[in-house]
């Protein structure tokens, strides 16, 4: 207390002083918080941290702590690929084939492409989502891209809209599911809505009775769906979109799996003289009853992100005129990452929908034509090139979704390649995902069985939110998601101040969220040295860097 007022006697006399010593249980660390009242009646707040040397802190260079500062190097084991049997990913209608019988392709060259304006449509959907998150983030931070507030009036006038938006869409969802049944699908079936309806009888020139069966009990039990599915685009409110749009989502697959079925019943029939019209007059219905309901799916997919995301928004601006609490932006932040995944879904989907060449050789076998509907695992093309090498290798999780099939690669420095398959799934017994590397240039100097060195271009996968589909943001940069902190005007990293070893803030914006790290598009370089993990720091606070 003596040293206290000595503190107080060495200011001027026409100030006042209120200090407030608070005792942080972390060490022997000590808080002061020194209000000055000066004589115009303004005040200051000026917050000290003292202790022995401050918290202790990790610093790198952002360069050595972005894995996308370089090409990510891997190594893999040289294989023998000599006939390649491609097969579909995904089942539906060829609408292209680009090559023919004896043709030579490329390693990556696209074979055939699928129908795929739902794939298209559901991308450009989800990245209006994701763009709608990002956005939503940046309010719930407090600050919108033109740096002003959103008021509490807006943010609630925002999530009506949204609310109204999302009602129409179960609405709308509704009429499509009915179209693409009733006045679509029945026309390829007598009394399709009576307990025992029948196909017709142009379906029954093929022998697959189990599809038949599947069919013909799958459309019994529409008409309860549709019913149901009315009822609840009718009675939707406000209080329960979710659950609502989560419904009517499963009662539209339930339709898409019975369009499915149909499809492929018509797509196995084997037209003649006087089927041919009927034939193709059912497949450009059904085509166009699946079109319906997969876009009535993506559109309820959006309105729910953006129902979520207008009502994180409108909380936010209700607890806090000039930002949002550290709840709601973590919310605000999950429907990011949930938009994100979205579109990672839909990029993956689409891409499904274009078949390429895995090697360089000449079409030996190619079943398919345009018109043809093919099933998932079904051969579209056989390529043969009895000197054809490719290279498998692995990575991780987090690495993976940092490429995309395509992209370039560079075998020990000299042979080009490129990305050609990127599985699905984690190996569970080694934790990986297997990566198959084709070769585009001269394969001389690599032979069966060699492992080599391989860099993955992954620049090409960093899009942000304004950029297109196939765009790359080489200017991104990668850091771990726990060396960013999300304040109130927004996302910050934090370097020290080597003169007074405080912490400086400096504001970034940030994009792709990748596994355990983040894509931060402005505000970092290279060479900046920052703080590795922002948890539980603030700016100005005292600090001792880890030697």
């Amino acid at each position: 207390m003596k040293g206290l007022k000595h503190f107080v006697k060495a200011i001027k006399q026409h100030a006042y002083i209120a200090i407030a010593v608070f005792v942080v249980g972390v060490g022997a660390v000590s808080a002061l918080t020194v209000h000055i009242v000066h004589s115009d009646n303004s005040t200051s707040t000026t917050p000290t941290r003292t202790g022995r040397g401050g918290q202790q802190v990790t610093v790198a260079s952002v360069a050595s702590l972005s894995p996308n500062g370089a090409p990510l190097e891997v190594i893999g084991q040289v294989t023998s690929e000599n006939e390649a049997t491609i097969l579909s990913q995904v089942s539906g209608e060829i609408v292209t084939v680009d090559v023919g019988l004896g043709d030579s392709v490329s390693t990556g060259e696209t074979i055939a492409n699928m129908e795929n304006s739902a794939q298209q449509a559901a991308v450009v959907q989800a990245q209006g989502s994701y763009d709608a998150a990002q956005v939503a983030l940046e309010e719930a931070s407090g600050t919108t891209a033109e740096n002003s507030t959103v008021t509490s009036v807006q943010a609630d006038q925002n999530a009506q809209n949204t609310q109204i938006a999302a009602i129409a869409s179960l609405q709308s969802t509704y009429t499509a599911l009915d179209d693409a049944v009733h006045t679509k699908a029945d026309t390829l079936l007598n009394n399709p809505r009576s307990q025992f309806p029948t196909l017709n009888i142009v379906l029954t020139y093929s022998n697959d009775t189990d599809l038949f069966t599947t069919i013909l009990t799958e459309r019994e039990g529409l008409e309860a769906v549709l019913s149901d599915a009315n009822t609840l685009a009718n009675s939707a409110t406000t209080t329960n979109i979710d659950d609502s749009i989560s419904t009517m989502i499963g009662y539209a697959q339930t339709v898409e799996q019975f369009l499915n079925n149909l499809s492929q019943a018509v797509n196995e029939l084997t037209p003649d003289s006087s089927t041919a019209s009927t034939i193709s007059t059912f497949q450009t219905t059904i085509g166009a009853a699946r079109t319906e309901v997969t876009s009535a799916v993506s559109s309820l997919t959006t309105a729910k992100t953006n129902y979520d995301s207008a009502t994180a928004s409108s909380m936010t601006a209700a607890n806090s005129a000039g930002g949002g609490t550290s709840n709601s932006i973590a919310v605000a932040q999950a429907n990011l990452e949930e938009a994100l995944g979205a579109l990672d879904a839909a990029q993956s989907a689409l891409q499904k929908t274009i078949i390429t060449s895995p090697i360089s050789g000449t079409i030996v076998d190619l079943p398919v034509t345009s018109g043809d509907y093919v099933s998932s695992f079904s051969e579209v093309a056989k390529v043969s090139n009895p000197n054809a090498l490719k290279i498998v290798t692995y990575v991780t999780a987090t690495d993976a979704q940092t490429l995309s099939v395509g992209n370039a690669a560079m075998i020990n420095d000299t042979i080009p390649g490129v990305i050609t398959e990127i599985a699905p799934a984690i190996d569970p017994e080694t934790g990986t995902i297997e990566v198959d590397v084709g070769l585009t240039g001269s394969q001389t100097g690599i032979i069966d069985g060699d492992s080599v060195t391989v860099d993955l271009d992954r620049s090409a996968s960093l899009v942000s939110s304004a950029e297109t589909l196939n765009a790359s943001s080489t200017s991104s940069i990668i850091i771990p998601i726990v060396a960013l902190k999300i304040m109130p005007t927004g996302p910050v990293v934090f370097t020290v101040d080597p003169a007074t070893n405080t912490l400086l803030s400096h504001s970034v914006e940030i994009g792709s969220i990748l596994g355990d790290d983040i894509v931060v598009t402005e505000g970092l370089t290279p060479d900046m040295v920052i703080v590795t993990d922002a948890r539980g720091l603030v700016a100005g606070q005292t600090v001792s860097v880890k030697k």
